[in-house]
């Protein structure tokens, strides 16, 4: 994470670049204009495929949220990649008579890429993708990956070419210093993730994909589950509420890799996180599902690392 203030006469505007989360936005930086209530947030827009993206822009004060919304230029959607990306941010009429710290979170999506499709279902959450990694539709199970994982492995019926336990699992048994220390993990504003460079979704599909935190996970109990079977394959329509009622995702029952074999296919789904358990070394979180029952939150425990689960990607900022 890259972080730079300036003092200024209404606010300190401390810039911050999700480099965990979002790496497609860098160099975030601001400064008010002299004798004014203006401030201009610059930001670098990265990425080499072209297109356009939706950029949001969010203001903290030390202690809570800062409304604010009068932001023109570079924001919005259809903004298109490149250097010194200009926001105009009027403080005045969102901040007036006010001082202190403030700190602005500049994020970036691309809802289509025209490779993977991203749907919001919920307001401020993230972009899901509309399949897992690997999978050629959304009830294709795709890949499956030990936790740290970035290559992936698909089954032949249910048998796995590769292994799937702890002697092929270097994540495994490692304290969260030494994931970190080896640069399996990364502190992104106080949750430890694993790094772009060993996390599956951005692996595979780049742009600003990852896997998706706990607390996404956790989100998703906001939803409305429908279980069902969509081309003879089982699971659960995952639908958004109220202005993202018509938005849903498929999560298909996929089961999960031990050793050699795909366990459960068909009966319950899971998801790795990015997340590892602080208290069990041998474990990362994890999202589980069955006929019936999912769990709302998230799940309390660990799943050991070296277990075989598919990823479903998201982009956009973790809240």
């Amino acid at each position: 994470m890259k972080r730079r203030c300036w003092r200024i006469s209404l606010a300190i505007v401390a810039a911050v670049a999700l480099t965990g989360f979002a790496e497609t936005v860098t160099n975030v930086r601001g400064i008010q204009r002299d004798n004014s209530n203006l401030v201009d947030i610059y930001y670098d827009l990265n990425d080499s495929d072209g297109g356009s993206y939706t950029v949001e822009i969010a203001l903290e004060g030390r202690t809570n949220e800062v409304t604010a919304a009068t932001f023109t230029g570079d924001v919005g959607e259809g903004v298109a990649p490149g250097k010194n990306r200009h926001i105009l941010w009027n403080a005045g009429a969102d901040w007036p008579d006010r001082k202190g710290d403030v700190r602005a979170i500049v994020t970036a999506v691309k809802k289509d890429d025209g490779k993977h499709k991203g749907v919001q279902l919920w307001e401020g959450g993230p972009y899901w993708a509309d399949r897992n990694v690997g999978a050629s539709s959304p009830e294709d199970a795709g890949l499956y990956f030990w936790w740290g994982d970035t290559v992936g492995y698909r089954p032949s019926g249910n048998t796995f070419g590769f292994s799937f336990g702890s002697a092929n699992t270097p994540t495994y048994n490692k304290s969260i210093d030494q994931l970190q220390s080896e640069g399996w993990i990364v502190n992104n504003n106080g949750t430890y993730v694993l790094a772009p460079a060993h996390d599956a979704a951005r692996a595979h599909w780049g742009g600003s994909w990852r896997m998706p935190t706990l607390s996404e996970l956790g989100a998703l109990s906001i939803c409305d589950w429908t279980w069902t079977t969509r081309n003879g394959v089982n699971g659960y329509v995952v639908r958004g509420r109220g202005a993202y009622a018509s938005a849903s995702i498929f999560l298909p029952c996929a089961g999960y890799g031990h050793e050699t074999s795909l366990n459960y296919s068909g009966e319950y789904g899971y998801y790795w996180s990015s997340v590892p358990s602080s208290d069990d070394s041998g474990s990362a979180r994890y999202f589980p599902f069955y006929l019936g029952y999912h769990y709302l939150g998230y799940h309390n425990s660990g799943y050991g690392r070296y277990h075989g689960l598919p990823v479903r990607p998201v982009q956009g900022l973790a809240k």
